[in-house]
């Protein structure tokens, strides 16, 4: 959607004019302080009796698992702990769901990256194949001539008058990369 004319002169005055005001010197300068996440233990503590444990939580003790072998486990006491009986059931509910999924998204990446792979390795083919006829093409009489006597030492012809029959088959050939 295109911001009529008039409106966007507008705007523009309106940004000059807080600009000369001085209202953006402070915007860029100071110190940057970063929001503050939660680390796991301080995850832990945030546990309590008759909170609402979601899909999220789950997720997060796990996410904590991966780079801190047992916290799922001490997550999990705490919560039974807290009176919730089913945490280990939902934990391995959404870890199994968590990486089916992913597992589905692996493989679907995987075979994506095949499928790349396999063009390139075409392209490559017919650019040689292309690059080899052409070469073929475009060689002098006396490079022709060479050609055609290296033919005949290494035995692939026995005669001069094979040599164009020779040339066609070579360019018939697949081209081995």
């Amino acid at each position: 959607m295109r911001v009529p004319k008039d409106e966007f002169e507008q705007l523009c005055a309106a940004y000059d004019a807080a600009e000369r005001a001085g209202e953006f010197d402070q915007l860029f300068k100071g110190e940057i302080h970063p929001v503050k996440g939660t680390n796991k233990e301080e995850f832990l503590h945030s546990f309590s009796t008759g909170m609402k444990l979601y899909k999220s939580t789950f997720l997060k003790i796990y996410g904590y698992e991966l780079s801190y072998p047992g916290f799922a486990e001490k997550a999990l006491s705490w919560l039974e702990m807290l009176g919730c009986s089913k945490a280990g059931a939902y934990y391995s509910g959404v870890v199994v769901e968590y990486e089916h999924q992913h597992e589905k998204e692996l493989k679907s990446a995987a075979h994506w990256y095949k499928d790349q792979c396999e063009n390139e390795w075409e392209n490559m083919k017919r650019k040689a194949v292309r690059a080899r006829d052409w070469k073929i093409e475009n060689l002098t009489r006396e490079e022709l001539t060479e050609l055609c006597q290296s033919l005949l030492r290494e035995g692939i012809i026995s005669e001069p008058e094979q040599f164009s029959a020779a040339v066609s088959s070579i360019l018939e050939k697949p081209y081995r990369v």
